[in-house]
């Protein structure tokens, strides 16, 4: 059963300015902004789709290549969101059976000499998206919340801490209704996605789920949040920091 859209209790309220500045004058529902949102949305899953195919040459290439095993790894946990987001199930959960062993023929050894970059944590984020990809394909969306939020469970990634984890699944289940589960994703990612960057983001996230608008979940958000005339938010407060 589908989460109700809820307002976030934080000490304070996001409300919608009404200043002359902000171009969707009807927030939220503005015709343009949806219409924008729309054109976003196709372009993010066309994006993917391209990445699906992109991601699976530099899989097939790292092979030939006989390249480093960890490489071989890294290239394929990368492929392997993509494959579960439109692949048929099947395909998607061998590829990941793969990923494993992979992992597992690679020797102590090997992990020791550094080969090994950052302990697994971004292949391990990778894999339990998919697995959280194919939950919700197959309507156990338990499974699905679950494989998401251990996707950013004990993360030690150089990587993840400076770009991020994935948001396409989190867009996916907003735009479905989930609002619970994302809020939770977000804010867990302050233990290790850190700096004015991803605070400035997930105000905007917050401030915008708050304010019941649809999100793409992308850099731009900071900027559309402005535009829809949603006042900032206290980061730390929202996340019950302070």
């Amino acid at each position: 059963m589908k989460f109700i859209r809820f307002l976030l209790f934080v000490p304070f309220i996001i409300t919608l300015s009404k200043q002359s500045h902000a171009d969707y004058l009807q927030g939220c529902d503005d015709p343009e902004y949806l219409e924008y949102i729309e054109q976003r949305f196709a372009y993010l899953e066309s994006r993917n789709r391209r990445l699906l195919n992109d991601t699976l040459q530099d899989y097939q290439r790292s092979l030939s290549n006989n390249s480093n095993p960890y490489k071989v790894l890294n290239s394929l946990s990368r492929h392997i969101k993509y494959s579960a987001q439109f692949e048929p199930i099947e395909v998607a959960e061998l590829k990941i059976e793969r990923a494993f062993d992979y992992a597992n023929k690679m020797s102590i050894e090997q992990q020791i000499a550094g080969d090994v970059y950052d302990g697994f944590s971004s292949e391990n984020h990778y894999v339990d998206i998919a697995r959280a990809w194919i939950a919700y394909r197959t309507g156990n969306v338990e499974k699905t919340f679950n494989a998401l939020h251990n996707s950013i469970n004990d993360i030690d990634s150089a990587l993840l801490g400076a770009f991020g984890p994935d948001f396409d699944l989190v867009r996916q289940l907003y735009n479905d209704g989930y609002v619970e589960p994302v809020v939770t994703y977000i804010k867990k990612t302050e233990s290790f996605w850190t700096g004015k960057r991803p605070d400035a983001l997930r105000g905007a996230w917050l401030g915008m789920i708050n304010a019941g608008c649809k999100i793409q979940f992308d850099s731009i958000d900071t900027i559309k949040a402005e535009q829809l005339g949603i006042g900032a938010i206290n980061v730390q407060k929202a996340l019950g920091l302070d």
